[in-house]
């Protein structure tokens, strides 16, 4: 089973973006009780030479240490006669800490969604649902906290169009209020095309919010895809 995150028509913003040493989207971490994680994205995009416009909000709340529940809405917008490509997309999904133990957590998820910015026309734009196992470890290195992450997931849809996902994650703390992200992802699915995602995120941590810039690109498909991202991300 393999994902690599496509993001629409082939290709999907799925910025990470990380508070501390939690993740928050697409990864085994919770949020504390009462907890709550917002997240909008914006992405500058170009695919085959057709810029394309995508945005996103994403949020978590913590209903308990061990239960979060998440939702997510998506739109990209392409110019010109690849308009036809334009797509939106909703997703509400359970998140459940299954096992923790010295920075380590494994954690499972499940929800609904509608559409999908991942597919474009050539399926996936019905009602269906998502499955995800995940595992990661946080902890400090010489003062500077950092994590890693895997997921496997599978997005299955009414109209039979199917996706695999596997996504790999690491960031760290660069300096005092400076931290990196990297992501993968790898993505296969039987009514539209493979892709193979990565990004670097640099963000800086104000007192009240975060600040995320970086860059996304395709290195594995038959399309030529990336995009200039950013995000701000609010935690309490």
């Amino acid at each position: 089973m393999l994902t690599v995150f496509s993001m629409w028509g082939r290709k999907l913003l799925c910025c990470a973006a990380f508070a501390g040493n939690g993740a928050a989207w697409a990864a085994p971490w919770t949020q504390s009780d009462g907890g709550i994680y917002l997240r909008g994205a914006y992405a500058s995009e170009t695919l085959n030479g057709v810029e394309a416009d995508r945005a996103d909000a994403y949020g978590e709340y913590g209903l308990s240490q061990d239960w979060t529940v998440t939702g997510k809405v998506e739109a990209v917008a392409y110019e010109g006669p690849d308009s036809i490509l334009d797509s939106e997309s909703y997703r509400l999904t359970a998140r459940r800490a299954l096992w923790r133990h010295e920075g380590w957590v494994a954690g499972a998820e499940v929800g609904a969604l509608y559409g999908a910015t991942a597919a474009g026309v050539f399926g996936c734009n019905a009602a269906g649902g998502e499955a995800r196992l995940s595992g990661g470890y946080s902890g400090q290195r010489k003062g500077r906290s950092f994590y890693a992450f895997a997921d496997v997931a599978v997005l299955a849809y009414e109209d039979g169009c199917r996706r695999d996902r596997v996504e790999l994650g690491y960031g760290s703390q660069l300096s005092g209020r400076v931290h990196l992200s990297q992501q993968l992802w790898l993505e296969q699915g039987n009514e539209s095309a493979t892709s193979y995602k990565y990004e670097t995120m640099l963000s800086y941590h104000f007192d009240k919010f975060q600040l995320s810039g970086g860059y996304r690109e395709e290195f594995g498909s038959a399309f030529d895809e990336s995009a200039w991202v950013i995000a701000v991300t609010v935690r309490r």
